[in-house]
């Protein structure tokens, strides 16, 4: 026969792992929304560094093209002065 307080027992420590188990859900899915928050702000962040990387970007290459035209003009001011000199030795002699 089956004695009714091991039959007992049995069901409070059965009650007891079901609790532990749903507390531990509680505790995963806590967890999971935590995470799923955090992933959202990585992803913001993500975003926000793609805009400033392509800002960075654009800017480079202004400065390549402004860099190139200033070069060029600086040749053009040396020449304009070698220039200038030689035509005043020139005239001075």
């Amino acid at each position: 026969m089956i004695n009714m307080d091991d039959f007992n027992s049995r069901l409070d420590s059965l009650e007891t792992k079901i609790d532990k188990l749903s507390d531990a859900m509680i505790t995963l899915i806590q967890h999971d929304t935590k995470i799923d928050g955090l992933v959202a702000h990585n992803n913001t962040q993500d975003n926000r560094l793609n805009k400033h990387s392509e800002a960075i970007d654009a800017y480079a290459v202004k400065l390549a093209t402004v860099s190139k035209a200033s070069g060029a003009n600086e040749w053009f001011v040396r020449l304009l002065i070698a220039a200038l000199v030689t035509g005043a030795a020139f005239m001075l002699r």
